[in-house]
């Protein structure tokens, strides 16, 4: 009897020690958003999961909780030195990555962004939502359809070396001086990832700017305060609020009147090709022109020249379809 139990103990100790090597083989795949706490990021983390569960990985979400680019630079540290397979990160500061790219390869390891590009920094691929060009050209477009071509513009973005971010306002400053040189932009001014100093940011421009007629949030965690600021400074109808902003975020404002529109894509189906395209670069498999990815409806493009994968078309949010959404 002694003996059977010890043989059924033994047996039981090599099931339970297979099952941690199993589940240690299981590929991991990590994002490292911007910040955390917010409803554009964590519709990529629920995005994320859901392909997680679909294509057989483990799916890691950690981020700082400001959008500060030393904290974010710490964790994408940390989990290289975790050997994470897979690491995607929404570059804040993307002059900063570099070194932890070229650590990341040394040890096999493949790091990549999504959302926030570092084009210098040797990434593997950029999981792209939409183009930079669409996503500026058609704020600005429609922006300047409601408020006029000799309208005085304000930016109020995010963190001031968020190359995303970036990138959408030189895009609208090259547009404007293309297509509506009437149209005057201001300097843009950053918030971080902080509502509360976007509002104040917001209702300053306002203030100094009596003339001002449109606000743009370029950030999404700015879009709650340049929303706010209008209300509170008793400007709907005269300031008309924008901005890359979820649904969610900008409904009420959108309601209100607040803001007009807002631009953006689905960051759950981002979370997701994210997910899928860490998958595909830990089993080295290359992205073709155009990719069938299960699970979402359109192809997906890759251009191998600039390694850019791109989920789709901007889409426009107004009052007549915002209700449609949810994230």
């Amino acid at each position: 009897m002694k003996s059977l139990k010890t043989v059924l103990a033994t047996g039981v100790a090599v099931l339970a020690l297979a099952g941690v090597a199993i589940a240690q083989e299981k590929p991991r795949v990590a994002f490292v958003p911007q910040l955390i706490g917010i409803p554009y990021f964590n519709s990529m983390e629920a995005g994320g999961q859901k392909a997680a569960e679909e294509f057989g990985v483990e799916f890691i979400y950690t981020g700082p909780v400001d959008a500060n680019p030393i904290d974010q630079l710490q964790i994408v540290q940390n989990l290289v030195n975790q050997g994470v397979e897979a690491i995607s990160i929404s570059t804040i500061d993307a002059s900063a990555i570099a070194p932890v790219v070229a650590e990341a390869k040394a040890k096999g390891l493949k790091l990549f962004t999504s959302d926030s590009d570092a084009p210098d920094s040797g990434r593997d691929v950029y999981v792209a939502q939409a183009s930079d060009q669409g996503l500026g050209e058609t704020l600005i477009d429609q922006l300047v359809s409601r408020i006029g071509e000799d309208a005085k513009i304000g930016f109020v973005s995010g963190d001031a070396t968020s190359s995303n971010l970036n990138a959408w306002i030189k895009i609208i400053q090259d547009r404007v001086a293309e297509k509506y040189p009437n149209v005057t932009l201001l300097e843009p001014q950053f918030a971080g990832g902080s509502s509360d100093r976007a509002a104040q940011l917001a209702s300053d421009l306002m203030t100094a700017n009596p003339d001002l007629k449109g606000l743009i949030a370029v950030a999404s965690s700015t879009c709650p305060g340049v929303g706010q600021a209008i209300e509170t400074a008793g400007k709907i109808g005269e300031v008309l609020g924008t901005g890359y902003c979820s649904p969610n975020t900008a409904r009420s404002y959108i309601e209100s009147g607040a803001m007009g529109f807002t631009v953006l894509w689905d960051p759950a189906a981002l979370g997701y090709l994210t997910v899928w395209a860490g998958k595909q670069l830990i089993d080295g498999k290359p992205f073709e022109a155009s990719n069938t990815v299960p699970g979402l409806d359109q192809p997906i493009p890759y251009d191998a020249a600039t390694g850019i994968l791109l989920l789709g078309d901007p889409t426009v949010f107004t009052k007549d379809n915002v209700g449609n959404f949810d994230f």
